[in-house]
């Protein structure tokens, strides 16, 4: 299977992955055959990508670090947690959820130990309403997934996680209005943004899970390496270690995802944007790190290549994120057949380099 932009979907495909709801249900089931109906529906529910089934790609299996039973359980919990604190719980939103948070966040760094080795590639199909929770839970994999490649032990890495996953808790102050504005945020707007940091803080310093760590990860993820974040403008060192990493996690996310004011980036052009980053905005190092281990062009990314070949990416190199294996089933501009299709590993070919994605 591999995953492709709705944009691109041909009626007649065949669906290679189910289509779930916020909550988990089944809104479009695996080897349904895609209908012009469908997608219309998907359009309009703000999904923009499918998994569909493709027999160049049959012996190629798409591995998610997480499994979709936690990342759906891990979602739905945020979303729970947003709306009882939205309903004026203030002082028991988090509390009454403490064992659901303390389960989930173990089951995802057990799951997450168990596969450090993998290179990350964003598994997850979201809907457009459901982006802050998505978004949460993606942040908290990432993120704890390149802490647990630093091995760190298994407590800092609980602690790196239940911060990620409640990071962006205090956007629950911000207006509607504001936070899926299509144009640009006025000063007034941008300030009350920069505020969500320590409003998230101050929910989960009231909570029974609360640890210093942890915190320091929702109040600072916003910090930026030469001082130009917010809420406090730190530089350096003087930000958490922990909150450095969720930071660029935040940051890929974001870039990589539909939101109302522009489209989502591809995977490779998020990876050069955050290249130019380094030691800028983010620590050269945590960011290289985190670049080494992200899927550039995940598994089934249609690529051009600089010897005027193409094909479908079939295989991931930890610490090559740039370089994947790709199998060449095309030549030339109009993509003519290749005589002779194979496997060609870009980090063992150093005189070629992939040029562009075909949509």
């Amino acid at each position: 299977m591999r995953k492709i932009s709705l944009d691109s979907v041909q009626p007649g495909m065949v669906l290679a992955k189910a289509i779930l709801g916020s909550e988990g249900q089944v809104l479009l089931n695996a080897g349904v055959e895609i209908k012009p109906q469908y997608l219309v529906y998907l359009k309009n529910m703000g999904i923009h990508a499918l998994y569909v089934q493709d027999d160049r790609l049959d012996d190629v299996e798409v591995l998610d670090v997480v499994s979709e039973e936690t990342r759906l359980e891990a979602r739905f919990l945020v979303k729970e947690i947003m709306k009882e604190v939205q309903s004026g719980a203030y002082k028991k939103g988090l509390t009454i959820y403490e064992k659901q948070i303390t389960r989930t966040v173990s089951m995802i760094v057990m799951e997450l130990l168990e596969n450090k080795d993998m290179v990350i590639q964003l598994m997850d199909i979201r809907a457009q309403e459901d982006y802050l929770f998505a978004h949460s839970v993606n942040v908290c994999i990432m993120a704890t997934l390149i802490a647990a490649k630093i091995n760190f032990s298994k407590e800092m890495l609980k602690q790196l996680a239940t911060g990620c996953l409640l990071h962006d808790l205090g956007l629950i102050s911000i207006p509607k209005n504001v936070l899926n504005k299509k144009g640009c945020l006025t000063r007034d707007e941008f300030e009350t943004v920069k505020n969500h940091p320590v409003y998230g803080y101050e929910l989960f310093k009231k909570s029974p899970i609360f640890s210093a760590r942890a915190g320091m990860v929702i109040l600072q993820h916003h910090e930026r390496f030469q001082g130009q974040g917010y809420p406090h403008g730190l530089r350096g060192d003087k930000i958490n270690l922990l909150a450095q990493i969720a930071a660029v996690a935040d940051v890929y996310d974001a870039l990589t995802s539909e939101r109302p004011y522009r489209k989502a980036f591809q995977p490779h052009e998020a990876t050069e944007m955050l290249m130019s980053y380094g030691n800028d905005l983010f620590e050269l190092e945590i960011l290289k790190l985190f670049l080494q281990n992200i899927a550039a062009f995940p598994l089934g990314t249609h690529v051009q290549l600089s010897n005027g070949e193409s094909g479908l990416v079939v295989a991931l190199s930890p610490g090559f994120a740039l370089r994947p294996t790709v199998r060449v089933l095309y030549v030339g501009e109009d993509m003519a057949p290749h005589p002779a299709p194979y496997d060609l590993n870009l980090s063992q070919v150093m005189d070629v380099v992939i040029v562009k994605v075909i949509a």
